[in-house]
């Protein structure tokens, strides 16, 4: 009788090799990555039916393997992700961010408040002394609405978009945020399916262009 042949994913051997040859325990691991250590023996047993949704599978793999010095895009074509349903979450309620303003949005804001009120007061006296003044403070007005307007081009060029932090710890999801020049707010929620501490959803949605200074609110379990 033929035996038949066992298919054995790579990605469990090459997990524990790398850590065995680190010296790491299962332990520190758990520590370090903040991943549980059921987990972490699942990733390296070739368990997948141990693990959660495969959006948090995915993120265990890529913090694991970033942990243990290994390239997670490597490992991932050999992770099955299909084993689990995704989990279904129930409808979040709306958060809404408040609005932040840069300092030099405000600070043009104010400079052109500052000439219109200018050109009030001299109105009179530009009367009596000639069209010549009137003139001058025009222009004036006028380069500080084009500053205005550069300013303002200038902070839009400067949006950057937010791609997607489902399936991340909430250290790795902050750090990406900060690195953007992005303000944050965590709003925690039940989620029995999903470890605690891990994003669950994103506001506004991954992808959308938001200028420095704005607030993302992160939807984390807890």
């Amino acid at each position: 009788m033929q035996q038949q042949e066992s298919r054995i994913s790579p990605v469990g051997e090459a997990l524990r090799r790398a850590r065995q040859v680190r010296g790491v325990s299962i332990e520190d691991a758990e520590r370090v990555t903040r991943i549980p250590r059921k987990y972490l023996m699942a990733l390296e047993e070739d368990e997948y039916s141990l693990l959660p949704a495969p959006v948090y599978a995915r993120g265990f793999l890529r913090s694991y393997a970033g942990y243990l010095g290994l390239d997670a895009k490597e490992l991932l074509p050999f992770f099955p992700v299909g084993h689990v349903d995704e989990p279904k979450l129930e409808p979040l309620p709306k958060v809404t961010a408040p609005r932040v303003y840069s300092t030099g949005f405000l600070t043009a804001l104010a400079a052109v408040g500052l000439l219109v009120l200018a050109l009030a007061g001299l109105y009179g006296f530009g009367r009596e002394g000639g069209d010549t003044l009137l003139r001058g403070q025009a222009e004036t007005a006028v380069l500080g609405e084009e500053q205005s307007a550069k300013t303002t081009t200038s902070e839009a060029s400067r949006e950057v978009a937010l791609g997607d932090l489902s399936g991340r710890n909430l250290d790795d999801a902050v750090s990406v945020i900060e690195d953007k020049g992005l303000n944050y707010v965590v709003v925690a929620i039940r989620e029995p399916n999903v470890p605690k501490g891990w994003v669950v959803e994103q506001e506004p949605a991954p992808g959308t262009a938001l200028a420095p200074g704005e607030v993302v609110t992160l939807i984390i379990s807890r």
